[in-house]
């Protein structure tokens, strides 16, 4: 590990010693402005304001790279482990060393955690389909809803910024992507709609897990196939904004199992999210929205032992009303609500189940001083199963006496609801389980060199501003400009030729106290069943740094995360529990993550993203043969050209994934892919 350690801080400290020297007094050549989304505290205040530490990826990469998965943007970019389980299989993201169960996905305000496994593949998800993608770790119940005990990943569709876009991507191991969509602006319309389509066979080679033999296999009925639609308006009328969201996908899946028990299967996702949410603005310090959302999702698995197969259905209807109060320059309050009902059909339940959940929350931003910023909170959650419960949240901000620190803190609870396979599932679900909970606290710094864009298009220095001010002294003209752009979720783009630097360092330490956990444990009869049984403590260090530099034509960009994180169970689950004080499944202790990318005239980029993760285990008390997994390190390299004949742009990339060829499992018998090829081709017309 020391060595990829040196090798990416070598890279860092020589941008940064560019950065100093440099002196910079504008921005760089390109930004997005800072949006303002639901994933901090509900209050209106950007990204980098916020008491807990919010991640975004660059849009622009999205672009970039359209035919690579949520997954893949998130795990070179965000502190978020992604439990990788090969090419053409599943990814799933876990935080601060929870379970895949405990990080909440939403897209817009539409939750996507399966109710029956309680978590969300994002491989499933083409990046071409998102504008936005948020991550933010430890995030209060009152402040991102219930669920999200690791945190919360939030994903965003708004207009693509090209009239009509068509693109082609293909690969090693059969992969291909087509991408065709179309967008209008027409006096108060604003709307557009994106098909994708990607398939591949993913028969990569590997070796034997049989050292002694030490043989070349390849990875067999490993197929995938998808389909997305997607379509979005926005219309205004006076003080009135509408929006509609549609997105349909249907996804095949050949699953080979793992090299150790080989066990070929099938599963089919098919699901339709509709979301439609509208607002009023004509006051002048009072913001109402309402959201209305439905989701249907089948999942069909089948296997050489499963007769019939197994067959599901789930469907999500959601009402949520808020509205937010500016009451002076000092306070702001964001009062919402929300009912939703979650029903599952299965065949492998004894009838159909349905939840009811009803949650209020209530989020306030005060500035006590000029420069202190408290963000109280709280949610009461009522459950048709559970008892009722109240999550309170406080959250500060402290700009001591430089505009270029902030000092930062978040204290909550949160819970999360059993999944219907833990109470349901025959034979041996549990319905007697309760909610989970965990008492998260962390503190951190952020320092910030440079200036930032103002959402009013000039700049500005970091001087220590009020949640509230900038809707109550702009009044009107702000509620509309400022609803327009939440009800689009999307970051606009400024760009300047003027040389300049920014440089974005942040720390944060973490603790979570988690109890009531549920894990899978054997009976007296030696079968596998749910219960209460986890009491464990997940703390420590996430550090990110992102510098950009701007000379002329040249712009370098360096972005380096450092993750180290201690997570254990706290007290036995049953006599003689060998696990207790040991590291957690699959949570690596030590994790660096980093970036470099060159752009030359905003044409031509170069991209080097390096991802050194440590070693993990299988088994809660370390014991079996295979632990510890060997660390590992995984480099990716992307080059692309963009050429503009008038109206048309013609955006090249060549991928290199893999780049050493590294042969590593993160989930133990499932291989990655060795060195491996994506290419694309995109023509825009503006």
């Amino acid at each position: 590990m020391l060595p990829i350690s040196l090798f990416i801080a070598a890279i860092l400290f020589s941008s940064l010693t560019s950065l100093l020297n440099a002196a910079p007094s504008q921005p760089v050549d390109t930004l997005y402005l800072e949006e303002l989304r639901v994933i901090g505290t509900r209050i209106q205040v950007p990204d980098h304001r916020q008491p807990v530490w919010i991640q975004s990826v660059d849009p622009q990469l999205l672009r970039q790279l359209p035919h690579e998965s949520a997954a893949y943007h998130l795990s070179g970019n965000t502190f978020s482990m992604v439990r990788d389980y090969g090419e053409g299989n599943m990814a799933l993201v876990s935080q601060r060393g929870f379970s895949p169960v405990h990080t909440r996905v939403v897209w817009e305000e539409m939750p996507l955690n399966h109710p029956m496994l309680g978590m969300f593949d994002l491989s499933l998800v083409p990046a071409g389909l998102l504008d936005g993608i948020s991550s933010s770790s430890g995030n209060p119940a009152a402040m991102s809803g219930s669920g999200g005990i690791g945190g919360i990943l939030s994903m965003r569709t708004h207009t693509h910024p090209d009239r009509f876009f068509l693109t082609r991507s293909v690969g090693s191991y059969g992969f291909g992507q087509t991408g065709l969509g179309a967008s209008l602006r027409k006096g108060s319309f604003d709307g557009g709609i994106r098909f994708y389509h990607q398939k591949g066979d993913y028969d990569f080679p590997f070796n034997d897990p049989d050292p002694m033999k030490q043989e070349s296999l390849t990875r067999e009925n490993n197929r995938k196939a998808s389909t997305h639609l997607l379509a979005h308006g926005y219309y205004r009328h006076d003080d009135w904004h509408f929006r509609s969201l549609v997105w349909l996908d249907d996804t095949a899946n050949d699953l080979p199992g793992s090299v150790f028990f080989p066990m070929p299967a099938r599963q089919d996702d098919r699901s339709a999210r509709v979301l439609v949410q509208t607002g009023y603005d004509g006051w002048k310090r009072t913001w109402f929205t309402a959201t209305a959302g439905w989701y249907y999702y089948e999942l069909d698995y089948s296997d050489q032992f499963t007769d019939p197969a197994d067959g599901s259905t789930a469907t999500l209807y959601l009402i949520q009303p808020a509205v937010r109060h500016a009451w002076s320059r000092h306070h702001e309050s964001h009062l919402s609500a929300q009912w939703a009902i979650q029903s599952v059909e299965a065949n492998t339940y004894p009838e159909n189940k349905q939840h009811q959940n009803l949650s209020i929350r209530w989020n306030h931003a005060w500035q006590a001083l000029q420069t202190l910023v408290l963000y109280p909170s709280v949610e009461w959650e009522w459950h048709s199963l559970f008892n009722d419960a109240l999550n309170p949240a406080l959250g500060i901000t402290f700009h001591p006496a430089t505009d270029h620190v902030m000092l930062r803190g978040m204290a909550g609870r949160n819970r999360n609801n059993p999944t219907y396979n833990d109470m349901y599932w025959q034979p041996f679900g549990n319905p007697g389980l309760k909610p989970e909970t965990v008492f998260t606290y962390e503190a951190g710094a952020t320092v910030t060199f440079g200036r930032r864009k103002s959402s009013q298009g000039g700049n500005r220095n970091h001087r220590v501003a009020s949640p509230v001010e900038l809707p109550v002294s702009t009044g009107q003209e702000y509620s509309r400009a400022g609803a327009a752009a939440v009800m689009a979720s999307g970051p606009a783009q400024v760009t300047t030729n003027q040389s300049g630097g920014t440089l974005v360092a942040g720390i944060t330490l973490f603790r979570h106290d988690f109890d009531n956990g549920i894990r899978w444990i054997p009976g007296e009869d030696g079968m596998f069943a749910p219960e209460n049984v986890e009491d464990i403590r997940s703390q420590g260090i996430e550090l990110s740094i992102r510098a950009a530099q701007t000379l002329g034509f040249l712009r370098l960009d360096v972005l380096y995360l450092l993750t180290r994180t201690d997570a254990s169970v706290r007290q036995e689950r049953f006599p003689g529990d060998g696990s207790v004080g040991r590291q957690m499944v699959y949570v690596p202790e030590w994790t660096h993550k980093g970036m470099l990318q060159i752009n030359i005239k905003s044409r031509f980029w170069s991209r080097l993203s390096v991802q050194d993760t440590g070693e993990r285990f299988t088994t809660m008390d370390h014991s079996s043969p295979r632990d510890p997994l060997a660390a590992y390190t995984r480099m990716d390299f992307d080059t692309g050209w963009d050429f503009n004949l008038r109206s048309v742009t013609l955006r090249t990339s060549i991928g290199i994934r893999n780049l050493t060829s590294e042969r590593y499992e993160v989930i133990s018998g499932y291989p990655v892919a060795p060195r491996h090829y994506r290419a694309s081709l995109t023509m825009t017309l503006k």
